[in-house]
């Protein structure tokens, strides 16, 4: 986990996302292996650690009309749209280390105290 990770776990914060967050974080940690910038066993550790992280999963639950929405809206990836429609749903903030998405959101008068660029919490 990053030290930014553990920053959020450090203040207190609580953790939601939609159930399918480790399906998407196996897809991304095969892209790192793809690349040469993960092997087999360290992509492993990853999975193990990322399946220990005090997450609160919602299982298909999230509000899909305004995922639907919010990808509209943004021209964005629906997958990225759950997880902003989940925190607004919950009233929450919504952190990604998605600098592209983070600048398309954050432009947006109705979202830009209401998503966080991960690298800005250190």
């Amino acid at each position: 986990m990053t030290p930014t990770f553990d920053g959020l776990l450090d203040c207190g914060a609580l953790l939601r996302a939609p159930a399918f967050i480790f399906v998407e974080l196996t897809n991304a940690l095969w892209f790192q292996m793809r690349s040469g910038k993960l092997n087999a066993a360290e992509a492993a550790g990853c999975i193990r650690d990322l399946r220990q992280a005090p997450l609160e999963l919602w299982d298909g639950e999230e509000p899909l009309p305004s995922t639907l929405e919010w990808a509209h809206r943004l021209d964005h990836a629906v997958y990225d749209c759950a997880y902003l429609a989940l925190a607004l749903h919950l009233d929450g903030t919504y952190v990604t280390a998605d600098r592209r998405f983070w600048q398309k959101a954050a432009t947006r008068d109705d979202l830009c105290d209401r998503i966080l660029l991960l690298s800005d919490l250190r």
